[in-house]
């Protein structure tokens, strides 16, 4: 049996930009024991970022899609009209969403840019899951705000430059051959 309702009430309340309170790994240990093992699995596959048959999971990877599909034609619209682009179909369309995402592929900032896709996730996330009574919907919300909190909290200057360095140094053919 689920007790996605005890889980949400024992979560603390995430906004964008947060320092994650625990990690996506100590999330999936709290949820064993927790939730049945399909919605483990289920857990496992938003994740991951695989297919699964659960409705706030398919709706949430539809978002990336048309999250994918908004990008892809303002960076084609960009490079002219000789640049070919196709969408990947999805199901439903969601306007705010879409505007959300084109403002954040007009800046010019790069940071400023994936700052404003991650909030619009945080976001439709939210849309998603509802409001009212607490389901497995508000645990996948939580996971997916989580996932982004503790990508972002990576995001040091020291990893910068050592992530710099390393394509740097990778693409070096003098430090491919030592």
């Amino acid at each position: 049996m689920s007790h996605a309702v005890y889980l949400v009430s024992s979560f603390p309340m995430l906004r964008f930009g947060d320092i994650p309170p625990f990690t996506v790994a100590d999330l999936r240990k709290k949820c064993e024991g927790m939730l049945t093992e399909k919605e483990l699995e289920n857990l496992d596959a938003l994740i991951e970022g695989r297919d699964c048959d659960d409705s706030f999971i398919a709706a949430f990877q539809a978002h990336e899609i048309q999250m994918k599909n908004v990008s892809g034609r303002s960076r084609a619209n960009a490079w002219g009209p000789e640049a070919r682009f196709s969408e990947r179909s999805f199901p439903g369309y969601d306007a705010t969403f879409a505007k959300m995402i084109a403002d954040a592929f007009s800046k010019t900032n790069p940071l400023e840019k994936e700052q404003d896709i991650d909030r619009a996730r945080f976001w439709v996330v939210d849309e998603i899951a509802g409001v009212g009574e607490t389901t497995m919907a508000h645990v996948y919300a939580f996971a997916v705000k989580l996932m982004i909190c503790e990508r972002w909290a990576r995001m040091t200057e020291e990893a910068g430059d050592a992530a710099v360095l390393k394509a740097i140094n990778d693409n070096d053919p003098a430090m491919a051959q030592g």
